[in-house]
């Protein structure tokens, strides 16, 4: 049996999986498909957790949260996407709300903005294109 895995290991000491609670699998999946396209893959327990497919690439997961736990583990991760605008935009026709609209990050870094899911959860988002032309 060989000690190795034909999978490329990831880069030390950086981010290799990121994980969102939502307070239901279902509801968390269509607001999250609605926003960034994604699509998900089941690890056997669909009503707890949900596989998220970014492409054919699984990047990360949701998980059912304990509602009613102030100290209930969460994430903050931040999504690149290529129109800030139209995400959020997709956010809140999805049921979410803009909780930071687009705010430039400074030293030529790109921009930066804020989303809440349905169940209130905070997602942020970035970009390094600019805002359209007035």
């Amino acid at each position: 049996m060989s000690e190795t895995s034909d999978v490329p290991a990831a880069p030390l000491n950086t981010v290799t999986w990121w994980e969102i609670p939502v307070n239901e699998i279902v509801a968390g999946r269509d607001f999250y498909s609605a926003v960034f396209g994604w699509t998900y893959t089941s690890f056997g327990d669909d009503a707890n957790y949900a596989g998220i497919l970014s492409g054919d690439v699984l990047v990360g997961g949701l998980y059912r949260a304990e509602t009613g736990t102030p100290t209930a583990p969460s994430v903050r991760v931040y999504v690149n996407v290529a129109d800030l605008e139209a995400t959020l935009d997709a956010a809140v026709s999805a049921g979410g709300r803009v909780s930071v609209p687009r705010t430039e990050i400074g030293e030529g870094m790109g921009w930066w903005a804020e989303i809440a899911d349905p169940d209130g959860r905070w997602v942020g988002l970035c970009s390094g294109n600019p805002p359209p032309a007035a």
